[in-house]
């Protein structure tokens, strides 16, 4: 039934002056003339519509929620609807909810571009899954594929070209699930020719290998695109002997070598390799296969670049009769000192030069062939000397692909913290569980110093007091721990008892700034009002899991090298917030991990181990004051919300100054509580683009480069999700910084001035 005054004059000019509103972005005045229609005509749904469209547009989406779910009840098979309530649900973090709307929108009419551009960003596997199959389907994505193989040939001869393709070669985005069909069309390219010539011996290590993978590893030899090179079999298998030696009758390039009696694969590796005559060692993982280009590559890299060894990508394959499929594929990144204390995702396959790996021999741990790898990067890596190809050089089976060995990795980590002794006070701890990555706990010189946490605050009382307990609670040495309060203007009689409450507390200070929220300058007066040796900027909106992450922070901020040290951020339903600062993405930095649960390891372990990142995010930064005098403050006008922590983490990296992010370090964020969703409010927007400018212009090319990012990754969704084929500009880049002494230090104007030679 519709009601009597649905159609009447009075509810049309209702509906006129709520349009009038809307068209003029009064989006709150509008919400309440749509709301004065529906007292008319409270059965058009239409209306419900738009009302529920100004209360989102109002940055009222809980109430949007209930227009749309209202309209829905009576009208459940609307797309259009379905598509409006994933909205509402996304802007208020529901993903999982907001995600399934979406599908039904997209279930109740295909053709809705705007629901599966929602689910294709998303970052949902499945749903990329699904499109990238009516895509391919269609024709579009194999043609377009076809169509950058073709352009991939010629780009050795066509460079320049090539590098004003990269939105060409993006249409090539395939989900994480398609990777067999990605590698069928995109094999890797050929190299640039190597500056001088470079001799290569290869080691290959054949302990309890079966015989079918060494026929395979000499068939992989022998269609080397290159010829200058040597291949070492090792071990004291009777029939792989055999194999290796009529192979070596028709190629004199290959040798077998016996291991003496009782003596350890890994350690006659070591005396072999030191007694070889070469330019570059390149060691195998037990059952690797190298890819024909693989040592084209290594040749063209280790000839123009600094480091003194380099790991690539890897991939698992499968042989189904004639058909090889390739999965799971290993993408890394730049390899990074404090990951490999705690695992070593950088794979058992190193080439390195001779010269380097003599200097070391001594010190590698030689129980498995995995500890002496691990060893190895350890200490190339302890001086930022190991660089990374992103290539897919070497492949394995499924299970050699699969297969870690943590107690070899510990044996290679307590070995080298043994021979560093004071030089790096660590402790390595048992892995929290099996697979898990070891527990390292540096020691500081004064494990009682004082940390002081600066927590800006405004009507917020609820949150700053469980933010503030769980600090203590979680503290090792809540004695230890000062609580600096700023309090920007607090009304709510709630926020000013919890203040007041904290201010009698000797732990406690409360900071009165009654002005506009300024997030730089209410951490610069804070800051310039303590003398505490250690600062940590924290948002109020938190609470704290990790036991001990006082005595965490303490250790890694005693390091002269460490700038500043970022926690992992959850949602509270245990999905990351932020893992760290990503740059290199489209548009600003992005939080790193953003959505992936807490268990999730990421690509190379990421998610899991300490690592360097691009900068730390200012809901939790930690850094020794004197650093912050000497490099801060925060940009109170350039950058008053926003940004200032990113800036300020690029001046530390300007500085030689790492900054770190460390999972042993967890709290959960409510992100945006205390401020609201600043793209809902015009000014909040405009300034964000604002202080984007800002940033730009201070930083250039800088935001647009992370070692850390594979280039094979594609940015066009949430990362880790989709790979393209990335320019040889871009992969080039990404050898340069890695291959390079400090791989975080800015290059603004290097950063794509590749080596032409």
């Amino acid at each position: 039934m519709i009601s009597p005054g649905a159609n009447s004059p009075d509810c049309e000019a209702q509906i006129r002056e709520a349009d009038r509103l809307r068209d003029s972005r009064q989006y709150a005045a509008a919400a309440e003339a749509y709301a004065a229609a529906l007292a008319i005509a409270p059965l058009r749904t239409e209306i419900r519509v738009q009302y529920g469209n100004m209360l989102k547009d109002s940055g009222r989406i809980v109430e949007a929620e209930a227009a749309y779910r209202h309209a829905l009840s009576e009208k459940p098979d609307d797309a259009d609807l379905h598509l409006q309530l994933g909205h509402a649900l996304k802007l208020q973090g529901k993903r999982n909810d907001a995600i399934a709307s979406y599908r039904r929108a997209a279930t109740l009419r295909p053709d809705n571009v705007e629901a599966l551009k929602e689910l294709f960003f998303a970052g949902s596997f499945d749903d990329q899954q699904q499109l990238f199959d009516r895509r391919l389907a269609a024709g579009a994505v194999e043609a377009m594929m076809a169509l950058c193989e073709e352009i991939a040939r010629l780009q050795q001869n066509l460079r320049r070209l090539a590098e004003k393709l990269p939105d060409i070669q993006a249409q090539t985005a395939v989900p994480l699930a398609g990777y067999d069909r990605f590698r069928r069309l995109y094999d890797v390219p050929p190299a640039r020719a190597p500056l001088r010539p470079c001799r290569f011996v290869v080691i290959l290590p054949t302990r309890g290998a079966a015989l079918a993978t060494v026929y395979a590893q000499l068939a992989a030899m022998r269609a080397q695109t290159i010829a200058d090179w040597q291949l070492c079999v090792i071990g004291d298998d009777a029939e792989i002997r055999r194999i290796a030696e009529r192979s070596a009758v028709s190629d004199p390039r290959i040798a077998w070598t016996d291991t003496a009696a009782g003596e350890d694969l890994a350690a006659a590796e070591r005396r072999i390799a030191l007694s070889l005559e070469a330019d570059w060692l390149a060691f195998l993982a037990e059952g690797a296969l190298l890819h024909p280009r693989a040592l084209e590559w290594f040749a063209a890299v280790v000839t123009r670049g600094a480091a003194s060894a380099y790991v690539t990508d890897a991939e698992a394959i499968a042989s189904d009769g004639e058909m090889t499929r390739r999965s799971a594929p290993l993408l890394r990144q730049v390899v990074d000192f404090d990951t490999l204390l705690e695992a070593n995702p950088f794979g058992e396959t190193v080439a390195v030069e001779h010269a380097a790996y003599r200097a070391i021999a001594d010190n590698l741990v030689t129980a498995s062939i995995a500890s002496a790898r691990a060893s190895l990067l350890l200490h190339l890596a302890e001086y930022s000397r190991v660089g990374h190809i992103p290539l897919p050089l070497v492949a394995s089976d499924a299970a050699s692909a699969a297969a870690t060995s943590p107690a070899a990795h510990e044996a290679a980590v307590r070995a080298y913290i043994a021979a560093a002794g004071g030089r790096r006070p660590v402790l390595a701890q048992a892995p929290a569980n099996p697979g898990a990555p070891l527990r390292i706990r540096w020691q500081p010189r004064d494990p009682a110093a004082n940390l002081l946490v600066i927590i800006p605050t405004r009507d917020n009382g609820i949150d700053l007091s469980r933010f503030t307990e769980s600090l203590r609670r979680h503290a090792e040495r809540p004695e230890a721990l000062r609580l600096l309060i700023v309090d920007n203007g607090s009304r709510d009689p709630t926020t000013l008892r919890i203040l007041a409450a904290l201010s009698e507390q000797p732990w406690a200070q409360v900071l009165r700034i009654d002005e506009p929220f300024n997030w730089a300058r209410l951490n610069n007066r804070a800051a310039a009002a303590t003398d505490a040796p250690l600062l940590v900027f924290a948002n109020d909106d938190m609470t704290m899991l990790s036991d001990d992450w006082d005595a965490v922070l303490r250790g890694l901020l005693d390091r002269p090298e460490i700038g500043a040290v970022a926690a992992r951020l959850l949602y509270p339903d245990d999905t990351i917030q932020s893992g760290g600062i990503l740059f290199g993405w489209p548009g600003a930095p992005i939080h790193d991990g953003l959505y992936a649960s807490r268990d999730e390891p990421g690509p190379a372990r990421r998610f899991q181990v300490t690592r360097a990142t691009a900068a730390a995010d200012g809901a939790f930064l930690a850094t020794r004051r004197s650093v912050f005098l000497q490099y801060g403050p925060f940009d109170e006008f350039g950058l008053p919300v926003n940004y200032s922590d990113i800036d300020y983490g690029l001046k530390l990296r300007s500085a030689g100054l790492k900054v770190l992010w460390t999972p042993s370090i967890t709290a959960y964020h409510h992100e945006g509580k205390s401020r609201g969703l600043d793209h809902l409010d015009p000014e909040k927007h405009a300034r964000q683009r604002a202080e984007q400018a800002v940033l730009r212009a201070r930083w250039g090319r800088v935001l647009d480069t992370d070692p850390s990012l594979n280039p094979l990754w594609h940015q066009a969704t949430l990362p880790y999700r989709l790979l393209s084929m990335p320019s040889e500009a871009r992969l080039w880049r990404h050898i340069r910084l890695c291959a390079s002494a400090n791989p975080w230090l800015p290059d603004n104007e290097g950063a794509d001035n590749e080596s032409s030679a």
